[in-house]
């Protein structure tokens, strides 16, 4: 069965190399054997944070977000781009560096990634977050038919050799499920990078490639982190595909382009601030295409959807000042004032696929030491080499479209307007800021901003 679609895909990768050189590795291109190393401990599979617990991670995790995504847009390789990101994978992959991370390396650390807990609560609290992101869309739809995926993986690679810290390891088995992948980046340079890869192809159903492009790792290289993320979801309301058709889309400069815009009466939660209105797509949860029949139950069950993508559209003219005013608070605000209203919704197809290196964007938030090899202090993670993080590398995909049968046979009950209320006009038609969003957590898994649609 097909449905409308929206999947995006991320990975993000984190490579500590020794600070000092040694001769040529010896490299190929074929995937080598992996030994694993676990440590004793079992994952804590029922971490508690108390409410003011989770009201600090919920505003650190917005605040990097929103900061992060500032950092990169203002780097000069961004500029005229458009941008998507996952604030989580980041966060997670430098929540699991940060875990060997000591003196002011851990300082500057903890102040780039916005935690604002105490550092014995730190991984507690993405333990937390990772588990519950776990049981989201349980028997809910994916684009492709298959079922809902929202899939959260972490995995280190170290040098085969050296030896690393119990504790550290301790720290990733109990709040991360991650162990260590054994590899030898001095003698098997090539094979180890293409091994990470497939990896990561494997965990991102292929959308993610070549995350460590050639030369990212070398003989130099320590330890790998990686965290991967997976996201593929259905509508909760689908849009018809008879009903998309070419529309004018207005970018930043003025000039016009013709997308294929998206078009599509339903209840949907929906704000209308100061220079801005802002509207949820909720994601199917698994229940809604059970009460079909009766408008108020669908209308219960797109308010009730674990996950939703929110598009915020600046006053036309006006996005440039309104995306250099965005903070994290200011966001969350936006989503504590969405209120369920009738909307008929015009919205372009779009397709994207970039890379990041996050390196400059992180050391503008004030994480510089983790990146000099005189001055970073990984002691946690091993004394028996100085590490250094030699960079941080991003890499995304999303893509929102529509086909298939389901949305027809939906139309009739989603046209439904609430009694008394004329439904509201929004076309997103100019250049706007997006993010996919973990309703209960308000977790930000992704956030960009698209001043294109391109297909």
């Amino acid at each position: 069965m097909k449905t409308f679609s929206n999947v995006a895909f991320v990975l993000a990768a984190v490579g500590l190399a020794a600070c000092s050189s040694s001769s040529s590795p010896r490299s190929g291109t074929d995937p080598i054997e992996i030994d694993i190393v676990s440590s004793e401990q079992q994952r804590d599979m029922s971490p508690q944070l108390s409410d003011a617990e989770q009201a600090t991670l919920t505003a650190g995790q917005a605040n990097f977000a929103v900061d992060i995504y500032h950092a990169v847009r203002s780097q000069p390789e961004s500029a005229d781009q458009n941008i998507f990101l996952s604030p989580h994978s980041v966060s997670t992959a430098l929540a699991m560096t940060y875990a060997g991370a000591r003196g002011d390396t851990a300082t500057e650390m903890k102040t780039a990634l916005r935690v604002g807990l105490p550092d014995d609560r730190i991984h507690t609290a993405f333990d937390y977050l990772d588990l519950a992101l776990a049981n989201r869309g349980k028997n809910a739809e994916g684009q492709d038919g298959k079922p809902f995926r929202l899939i959260v993986t972490n995995s280190l690679w170290g040098q085969k050799g050296p030896s690393f810290e119990t504790p550290f390891l301790d720290t990733l088995a109990v709040n991360y499920g991650a162990g260590l992948n054994i590899v030898d980046f001095f003698a098997q340079t090539e094979r180890s990078r293409t091994t990470i890869n497939g990896w990561v192809e494997e965990r991102t159903e292929k959308r993610i490639k070549d995350i460590l492009p050639k030369g990212a790792v070398d003989d130099r290289t320590r330890l790998v982190l990686v965290n991967a993320v997976y996201f593929n979801a259905a509508w909760a309301a689908k849009f018809e595909p008879s009903k998309t058709a070419p529309a004018p889309f207005t970018k930043a400069d003025g000039s016009v382009v013709q997308v294929s815009m998206m078009n599509r009466p339903a209840s949907r939660r929906y704000a209308k601030g100061d220079g801005y209105e802002a509207i949820e797509m909720a994601y199917d949860h698994g229940r809604s295409s059970r009460y079909a029949h009766l408008y108020e139950d669908v209308e219960m069950a797109l308010d009730n959807s674990e996950l939703a993508m929110l598009v915020i559209l600046p006053t036309a003219g006006t996005f440039a000042n309104f995306e250099s005013s965005l903070t994290g608070g200011k966001l969350l605000d936006i989503l504590a004032g969405l209120e369920t209203k009738p909307v008929n919704l015009s919205f372009p197809k779009l397709r994207l696929d970039v890379a990041f290196g996050l390196k400059e964007p992180l050391k503008s938030l004030g994480m510089n030491q983790a990146f000099s090899e005189e001055a970073a202090d990984f002691s946690g993670m091993s004394t028996t080499e100085r590490l250094s993080v030699a960079n941080v590398l991003h890499k995304t995909f999303l893509e929102v479209d529509e086909s298939g049968s389901e949305a027809a046979a939906a139309t009739g009950v989603f046209n439904v307007a609430q009694s008394g209320s004329a439904p509201i006009e929004m076309k997103v038609d100019r250049p706007f800021i997006t993010a996919i969003v973990d309703r209960p957590t308000k977790t930000l898994l992704f956030l960009g901003r698209i001043l294109e649609p391109k297909l």
